[in-house]
């Protein structure tokens, strides 16, 4: 059933003041994706910037975490789980200093920073090697963590976090069957979860109240309590957002709490004013990204406001034509791919270009986004790219991996063809990292 909606105006926010936010978005450069703006359980403002779509799942990174907890919430909630006992309840693993179920979910093992990049996805490692701290004792973001409590979810129920959550979380809120990232055997649990904008929505609009999704106690409530509790001190995480402590896999914000992901992938719940942010992007400064939405924040009326039929015709027509090609000015490269072997820029008869790559070739038009998908199996890579000469006589292309927050942009000039990611990937900057089932790949 798709969200109820209704007009900004209704629920105390200026059409003005979301055209700002989208100014806000795309004048500095943060490229935006897809956005939701829910007050009241309805949404107020929902788009994506071409070639992303609404209804595209992609991958969101550390949001992924969240569902891991709420799995772990639901363990709780059946009796299975006691999220104070010893993590070697429930896996077979020497647990020699005492790490507990919540240690991993408020990310306090005890690890320093820099003990936590030697942990690997180790999960007797995260158990055994001596912490710098007692447990309980000092947070270090930890993403080994995560990993384990993925571990636990499957040895206890005999189910992957998907299978797990499907009857219990995903059907009761109305997201459609969606793909994990595994990591050996097992989902990943601290990433690789692949969510579209309104999937976001409906976890922030079930966690912005108190666990309920259409008239029914879908999350357990008690859960939501202890999960949004800042258990952890975060004052040494650099400062703004990123210092306001640490529940269940969630962080304390300026307003509420948040589900947060690498390079601005965000479900901002703030229950006290009673919105929903959904967001996904691809930026280094997602500082920024929550700037911009905490002015949105600050802009709410508690009751109606006047209409303003010029804003509210300027926003439809701004919604209707998002697309992240106008930004192009504004997104460089910050990574250059390590081996341009087997790319080529060739131009075509009929004024467009083919873009050959190890993965084939790749038609670009420059009248419109050109969708690609490479591949077969369980093994795809879906491609969207567009293109323009530009007055130099240089070529611009944009590879936009839709699945994902990243894209690529190739540039040939007098020097030959230089190739880039605007936002690399996590962990291993190669279009191999995101590569998709079909469930992924052909979702409308």
């Amino acid at each position: 059933m798709p969200l109820p909606t209704a007009s900004p105006e209704q629920h105390g926010l200026r059409s003005a003041d979301l055209l700002h936010l989208i100014d806000s978005l795309e004048n500095a450069g943060l490229d935006p994706h897809a956005l939701t703006v829910i007050r009241g359980g309805h949404v107020l403002f929902r788009g994506a910037w071409q070639p992303w779509a609404m209804h595209q799942p992609a991958l969101v990174y550390s949001v992924s975490k969240t569902f891991t907890a709420l799995a772990i919430g639901f363990l709780e909630a059946e009796g299975l789980v006691d999220v104070s006992a010893p993590v070697d309840r429930y896996l077979d693993t020497p647990n020699p200093h005492g790490i507990t179920v919540r240690h991993l979910l408020t990310m306090n093992t005890g690890h320093s920073r820099e003990q936590t990049l030697e942990l690997s996805f180790d999960i007797e490692a995260v158990l055994t090697i001596p912490a710098a701290h007692a447990p309980g004792a000092s947070f270090a973001y930890n993403s080994p963590a995560t990993y384990a409590l993925s571990a636990i979810v499957t040895t206890v129920s005999g189910l992957s976090l998907t299978e797990y959550l499907t009857p219990r979380l995903f059907e009761p809120l109305g997201i459609t069957p969606r793909w994990w990232m595994k990591l050996d055997d097992l989902e990943q649990g601290f990433s690789g979860l692949h969510l579209n904008v309104d999937d976001l929505s409906r976890i922030g609009i079930a966690l912005a109240d108190e666990g309920r999704f259409g008239g029914r106690q879908v999350i357990p409530e008690a859960f939501i309590a202890d999960a949004t509790h800042p258990w952890s001190d975060t004052t040494d995480e650099g400062g703004g957002d990123w210092a306001l402590g640490y529940g269940y896999q969630l962080w304390r914000s300026r307003y509420g709490f948040r589900l947060d992901g690498a390079f601005g992938q965000f479900v901002l719940v703030v229950p006290e004013r009673n919105i929903v942010i959904a967001y996904q992007g691809a930026t280094t400064d997602t500082g920024a990204v929550l700037d911009a939405f905490w002015r949105l924040v600050d802009a709410i009326d508690n009751t109606a406001v006047a209409d303003d039929a010029s804003a509210t015709a300027a926003l439809a027509t701004r919604a209707a034509r998002l697309d992240s090609w106008d930004a192009r000015a504004t997104l460089s490269v910050t990574t250059a791919v390590e081996d341009p072997t087997g790319w080529a820029l060739v131009d075509t008869e009929s004024g467009q270009w083919e873009l050959l790559t190890p993965y084939g070739v790749i038609t670009v038009r420059a009248d419109g986004w050109q969708r690609t998908v490479v591949g077969d199996g369980d093994e795809l890579l879906v491609l969207v790219t567009r293109g323009e000469q530009r007055a130099d006589g240089s070529v611009l292309v944009h590879v936009v991996v839709p699945t994902s927050p990243h894209r690529l942009i190739v540039t040939r000039d007098g020097d030959g063809l230089h190739i880039g990611w605007h936002i690399a990937p996590l962990w291993r900057a190669s279009l191999t990292t995101l590569l998709v089932p079909p469930l992924v790949a052909e979702s409308r």
